[in-house]
């Protein structure tokens, strides 16, 4: 870390230098050693920049929660103990965590990052299992497995990093690259039993350190709906209304719904609707007519940390939306700041939708602009190397199927993209400096699971749209290096750049050549009081 945030971290949370050069040495053995992997093997993934979770309380904080969208480790503060952990411990806790981000599973984690161990030292190895043995996080015991299980995981082979140097029976794991010896069939099995039974402690003691009702909590959040009526509605399964705006009185089927919820998770669901109300009174409040905000698009998603109900044009918090254990726990880091931010953006797409940003570019210009990245897309396919060429062509062809070019069709889809970032033109003023930070790192993520193969050019064009979000025109962060930051989090340098396919001259261009676009637009100022937009 830079010696600036060191600092930073000494006066906030007084992290001692042995921390520090802890979290350091851990990090670099972490990057040296994935890349190194990733260099002779495609079954391991690179490694990436993501932001760093330390929770200091081990009961706040959900196990296994991926949190910005799987952009961030979590790790716990005892990792980070310089008297109890080791570098070995923390970089394998960050190639482990990758695993459990690109798969979105958690027992399966340590067999499938059991080539770490291929090459590890009886010395690394033995510095790993004394930090895991001395470790105090809720899922420790599954570092211990991991530690015990040393002996047979070294044993293991790999198709590309070390093939069995005779014919033998060996049973593949899918996915990895790792094949296992007909006298280690068992272990892996039996690994992937332990974690799930460490995985579900952990979580169901995490669960029951919060499981305590607070009737209290539950009479103080209905008597606010009832007499303050915020505008707003409550939802449930399936975006059945338990509570409206129209009649604040009615709370009994809120009450119904809540009554086994955690005390801790209604006064969070009473805050996160304090959030909402305030988001949307203080929007409301600045918009000269309400009445000419457009209707809520028939196609808009119901679903999200809040949503504009189709059929109401409120804002709806569903309690039950799936992923985030509303009822239960406390609300996970970060998701209050997104909360606010993505209710902003509901209301600002209202504005967008009645035509107050409008193009500020002529028909002329506008179709010049167009033309000229659809130009440099094409171009850059052109000049693409031929396997890639070769593996995107099926889906090259379904872009070009109307007659026109695939830069063209790329281009028009950048321009479905365009109503998000007017959007956040309009919601920009309205979000404090945090909520905009998380924002942009929630949407700045790696869209590698999200396309297949073929369809790396649609993926290049969703990067580059997204890539808008830190730029100058937006400003929606403090992000100092735009593109480092999206090069080197997302896998983008791996896919685009060491694959021939862009150097950072065509990505410049291609980036600008977006930028026109999204500059194309402006908020109409006269539609709102007291607001300074961009």
């Amino acid at each position: 870390m830079s010696g600036e945030f060191a600092a930073i971290l000494a006066a906030r949370r007084g992290w001692r230098p042995a921390q520090i050069a802890l979290f350091d040495a851990g990090f670099s053995l972490y990057w040296t050693r994935s890349a190194a992997l990733a260099g002779r093997t495609a079954t391991w993934p690179a490694p990436r920049l993501r932001h760093v979770a330390v929770v200091a309380d081990g009961a706040a904080v959900r196990p296994y929660s991926q949190l910005l969208n799987t952009s961030a480790w979590l790790l716990y503060a005892s990792d980070l103990d310089a008297d109890r952990s080791h570098p070995e411990y923390v970089a394998y806790l960050l190639a482990h965590g990758d695993r459990m981000a690109v798969s979105g599973e958690v027992t399966m984690a340590a067999v499938h990052a059991a080539a770490w161990w291929l090459e590890r030292s009886d010395d690394e190895c033995a510095a790993f299992a004394a930090a895991a043995t001395s470790a105090t996080r809720c899922d420790a015991a599954g570092y211990q497995a991991i530690a015990a299980a040393l002996p047979w995981l070294r044993r293991l082979r790999h198709a590309d990093l070390c093939p069995p140097r005779i014919v033998s029976p060996h049973r593949a794991v899918p996915g990895t690259g790792l094949l296992v010896p007909r006298a280690l069939e068992q272990e892996p099995p039996a690994l992937v039993v332990r974690w799930r039974e460490v995985a579900e402690r952990a979580l169901g003691t995490y669960r029951a350190a919060w499981a305590s009702r607070e009737p209290a909590a539950l009479a103080d959040l209905l008597d606010w709906l009832a007499g303050d009526a915020p505008p707003l509605l409550v939802t449930a399964e399936d975006g059945r209304i338990v509570w409206d705006p129209d009649a604040p009185g009615e709370t009994d089927g809120l009450r119904s719904v809540l009554t086994n919820a955690d005390g801790v998770a209604v006064r969070a669901i009473h805050e996160d609707l304090r959030i909402v109300e305030r988001c949307t009174r203080t929007f409301l409040a600045a918009v000269v007519d309400r009445d000419a905000l457009a209707a809520v698009a028939i196609d808009a998603d119901q679903s999200g940390y809040s949503y504009l109900h189709r059929q109401r044009r409120l804002i709806a918090y569903n309690l039950d939306e799936a992923g985030m254990e509303r009822r239960h726990g406390p609300p996970l880091p970060f998701a209050r700041a997104m909360l606010a931010a993505r209710t902003v953006h509901e209301w600002a797409h209202l504005a967008d939708g009645a035509g107050w940003v409008p193009r500020t570019l002529d028909a002329a210009r506008w179709q010049e602009a167009q033309d000229a990245l659809a130009a440099m897309l094409d171009a850059t396919i052109a000049a693409a190397p031929a396997a890639v060429r070769a593996r995107t062509a099926g889906d090259l062809a379904r872009l070009a199927k109307d007659g026109g070019s695939a830069g063209a069709a790329l281009t028009r889809i950048v321009l479905t993209r365009l109503p998000d970032y007017r959007a956040n033109l309009v919601a920009r003023p309205f979000l404090e400096m945090h909520e905009r930070e998380t924002y942009v790192r929630h949407n700045t993520r790696t869209l590698r699971g999200e396309y297949p193969p073929d369809a790396l050019w649609r993926m290049l064009v969703r990067y580059l749209y997204e890539y808008q979000y830190l730029g100058g025109h937006l400003a929606l962060t403090s992000v100092a290096d735009a593109r480092t930051f999206l090069w080197q989090s997302t896998w983008f340098a791996d896919d685009f750049v060491a694959s021939g396919v862009l150097d950072a001259a065509r990505f410049d261009l291609l980036a600008d050549g977006v930028a026109r676009l999204c500059r194309a637009y402006s908020v109409d100022g006269s539609r709102f009081c007291d607001v300074k937009f961009m």
